[in-house]
């Protein structure tokens, strides 16, 4: 028989004693140890609870109990401090293995793994923080309650909203369940984030701190949700001097322009020159600059980050053409710098002929068209026969971001040729496995997103997939 015993004193602890008759307790049998009778309600007693009258501080009642009784666990819920403590210690010389729960209005100090505290005050206080707005819901009764389970509803304004869950990059956490409508949806990759949902995450507690704030905080937060920072590569010895000014000015454009934290540099085959000199005499604390002499090449570049909280890579072309497979594996968005100067950009592409790729890439566009001041159009190529659909969430997001997203559905025209001659454009491309070898297929493809190559003098703008 599966015994526990519970040693109550207090209004409150009548109050538990009331509760726990309500729940089917029918595997345990319960002994209730009191000493003031305004703490009990006889009249519970049943073939599961039996009350037991003695003043629970004394030692030896307590023995002659347990040398009566196995009790797999013991509750102490009492109101005053002197009486808890008392008791606590009375058991422990009694049993040193048994489990004991104690309720804790005090902040007592017990070190003990086989005891559990139960701080009355730090749960009551969480409970009313969570009807403040801006205050994560946490879990308290599951787990380890140390905010590693967390709810967050997703308010009209965020940038979680009308995203696939495809398209966020979920680090050491998850999106377990989404509330809707008093339903529970358990997501899937292709699961569309809608205003007002409420999301259940799980992972860890200082990682869903920042993610709150990134679903509570509004439009223009790239790199978030992907991560915080932006990562550059400099080959020195595979570009030319001027090929790495671009790079480098873009990535100091991208870092100012958009809501990065930090933006780190990665130079290889180290040489001599003003770029050289401009980022030894680099002071600015948001920048971090690496010289490496180690390695000649991007082939390890997975080892190669200084950083696992990255949101963009940015790269020259040379580099992206040779590690296209190493960079698709990261999951991180990569930035390849294009012919022109980045502050010459005027515009921000996407050309497409999937309708559910299409939704992802613009929201991502639409967001990063917004902090860097570009026109944005979404080319529709061969659009199916109803795309209302799609120009509903359109324009739900151009109402989210107060920003303007051309659709262009020009069937007669091929969108490749026509932009063929652009080269102040940044491209949004779908970083599908399609992309990494070539063949003579893809000159034939319909997929837009395999004709990239033809648009490379572009700066391109890569977001992954899961």
């Amino acid at each position: 028989m599966n015994q526990i015993l519970l040693i109550l004193d207090g209004i409150l602890a009548k109050y538990f004693l009331e509760r726990l008759c309500l729940q089917k307790t029918s595997d345990y049998h319960f002994d209730v140890v009191y000493y003031n009778e305004d703490s009990i309600d006889l009249k519970l007693e049943n073939e599961y609870i039996k009350f037991i009258k003695f003043d629970p501080s004394s030692a030896s009642k307590l023995k002659t109990l347990f040398l009566k009784n196995s009790y797999s666990q013991v509750f102490i819920h009492m109101k005053e401090e002197f009486d808890v403590k008392a008791v606590y210690d009375n058991i422990r010389q009694i049993d040193e293995e048994v489990n004991i729960v104690l309720v804790d209005f005090w902040g007592l100090s017990i070190n003990d793994d086989k005891c559990d505290l139960v701080d009355v005050r730090s749960s009551l206080s969480e409970y009313l923080l969570s009807f403040l707005p801006d205050v994560p819901n946490l879990a308290h009764n599951i787990g380890l309650s140390i905010g590693e389970i967390m709810e967050v509803k997703v308010p009209a304004y965020s940038i979680f909203a009308y995203r696939h869950i495809s398209s966020i990059s979920q680090k050491k956490y998850k999106i377990a369940l989404i509330y809707r409508n008093k339903r529970i949806l358990v997501p899937s990759q292709s699961t569309m984030i809608i205003p007002n949902d409420s999301l259940l995450l799980v992972g860890e507690p200082s990682v869903l701190q920042g993610v709150y704030h990134n679903i509570k905080g509004g439009t223009g937060q790239f790199p978030s949700p992907f991560g915080n920072n932006l990562y550059l590569f400099l080959d020195m010895a595979l570009c030319s001097e001027n090929e790495l000014l671009k790079a480098y000015n873009a990535a100091l454009l991208m870092q100012s322009k958009t809501s990065s934290k930090r933006l780190f540099i990665h130079v290889i085959n180290v040489k001599l020159s003003k770029l050289y000199d401009e980022l030894k005499s680099n002071s600015k604390a948001f920048i971090t600059v690496y010289f490496d002499y180690k390695n000649t090449s991007t082939k390890n570049i997975k080892s190669m980050l200084m950083n696992d909280d990255l949101g963009l890579i940015i790269i020259d072309d040379k580099n992206f053409k040779k590690r296209k497979a190493e960079l698709f594996k990261l999951k991180i968005p990569v930035l390849k710098i294009g012919d022109c100067d980045f502050d010459e950009l005027s515009e921000a592409v996407i050309l497409n002929s999937n309708e559910n790729e299409l939704e992802n890439q613009a929201n991502l566009m639409i967001d990063l068209s917004k902090q860097l001041k570009l026109k944005a159009l979404l080319y529709h190529y061969e659009p199916e026969n109803d795309s209302k659909k799609l120009i509903e969430h359109i324009n739900s997001l151009s109402k989210l971001y107060n920003k303007e997203l051309q659709i262009i559905n020009n069937k007669g025209k091929n969108p490749i040729i026509e932009l063929s001659n652009k080269q102040a454009m940044l491209q949004f491309i779908y970083f599908k496995k399609d992309l990494l070898d070539f063949s003579l297929q893809n000159i034939f493809s319909m997929d837009l997103n395999t004709l990239y190559y033809k648009l490379n003098k572009n700066y391109q703008f890569f977001i992954p997939i899961s």
